[in-house]
């Protein structure tokens, strides 16, 4: 009798393909591809990885250490911001033939968002991956209305391109045109915009996203009121102490970060920390790196439809608070900080990953945790109640 687990090994398939490494290039695309679900099948798609193009196992994985940090690896790959939004997706092990086999489950979106690596979305016909075409994407947009799509993918109501930094972005567009190995059939600039998620034609004419209005606009607080951080030094340790540094940051995401690193970086002198020979040895208060990283979750992160709420950071003698509107999103709120990772806001996470000011998934809080323990400091604090606040604590405190 053939079991289920046989058939997978029998032949690829519309939702099956076999993988000879975890290490393939292309392994991502393959994900990719299962979860947008072209075909609206609705079914699990399933990668074999271990197995060689006639679907017999390579021998290539063992039962031990070496396995376990495989599929660690493979976890950290598929958790990877270089796919957005993030799938569904589960890895088992499989017994075939006395050698190792890893099972890929990739769910596919009941309503999907178009999932993709890199920025350019994979789709599955037959037994073939290949980048979806621009009909693709129409079939795909089609089945996910406006009011199920992530927030910051949906138009920005009452903006036009003029609302944008169109310097910065012409720039780009030129600097993508020149790369582009035949320029003269190269997109006009608002199907370049159109291609790179930052918005859509409509009847008024093109409309921008509110992912492009926060990251490019000229003035997004005057579409997004509460889309600022507001910075705040104590003289003490409590939110009764006197008030000594108050700095509100505005602008474009990447401004507000760069800003808000710089008030937290003049706010972060150096203390003795010991003694190095003769003499004290002085470091920053809080390590720069993991003020960095808690900003850029900060930013990152929040909730941006809630208007009218500021992310916060107050810092007061012996720690400091950074609160944002909005609880952690998705598998994100299963267990410890940084644990698992899905984004509220996927488009804006690509679009500050594209300008370098966003990290490979989890790996931030990671090592913001290491850093902390390294200087003595308390782990993390969480604290969840509609905002999140995470709670860095002095190394005396």
């Amino acid at each position: 009798m053939t079991t289920l687990d046989d058939q997978l090994f029998q032949e690829e398939s519309s939702h099956v393909e076999w993988k000879e490494s975890h290490e393939a290039k292309d392994l991502l695309d393959a994900v990719c591809a299962f979860a947008n679900d072209l075909a609206d099948s609705k079914r699990t798609g399933i990668i074999l990885v271990g197995v060689d193009k006639n679907g017999v196992p390579t021998g290539r994985y063992q039962h031990g250490p070496e396995a376990d940090k495989v599929q660690q690896q493979l976890a950290t790959t598929l958790s990877s911001t270089k796919i957005l939004p993030h799938p569904v997706v589960t890895v088992e092990t499989r017994e075939r033939d006395g050698h190792l086999v890893f099972l890929v489950r990739v769910e596919a979106y009941h309503v999907p968002p178009i999932v993709k690596v890199n920025g350019t979305a994979w789709v599955r016909i037959g037994t073939v991956t290949r980048r979806a075409s621009e009909s693709d994407i129409r079939r795909l947009e089609e089945r996910r209305p406006i009011h199920h799509q992530p927030f910051d993918t949906r138009p920005c109501d009452g903006a036009t391109l003029e609302d944008l930094n169109r310097e910065l972005l012409a720039d780009k567009y030129r600097a993508a045109r020149e790369l582009d190995g035949d320029p003269e059939t190269f997109h006009s600039f608002e199907q370049w915009l159109t291609q790179k998620d930052l918005g859509a034609a409509t009847p008024s004419g093109w409309t921008p996203n509110n992912a492009a209005m926060l990251v490019y606009g000229l003035s997004p607080q005057s579409f997004f009121p509460g889309a600022f951080v507001d910075i705040v030094r104590y003289g003490g340790t409590d939110w009764d102490a006197p008030i000594l540094v108050r700095k509100t940051v505005q602008g474009a995401l990447p401004d507000q970060l760069a800003s808000a690193w710089t008030v937290l970086g003049t706010l972060n002198l150096d203390v003795a920390h010991g003694e190095s020979g003769i003499q004290a040895a002085f470091a920053p208060m809080y390590p720069t790196d993991v003020l960095r990283e808690l900003v850029r979750n900060l930013v990152q992160h929040r909730d941006y439809a809630a208007v009218r709420a500021p992310g916060r950071i107050a810092w007061f003698e012996d720690h400091i608070e950074l609160s944002n509107p909005g609880a952690p999103y998705g598998q994100a709120s299963i267990g410890r900080l940084g644990e698992h990772s899905e984004y509220r806001n996927p488009r804006i996470t690509q679009l500050l990953l594209d300008q370098g000011y966003v990290e490979r998934a989890g790996r931030g809080i990671r090592r913001a945790e290491a850093l902390l323990r390294k200087g003595g400091h308390p782990p993390l604090e969480v604290e969840k109640n509609g905002y999140t606040t995470i709670i860095v604590r002095s190394p005396t405190a």
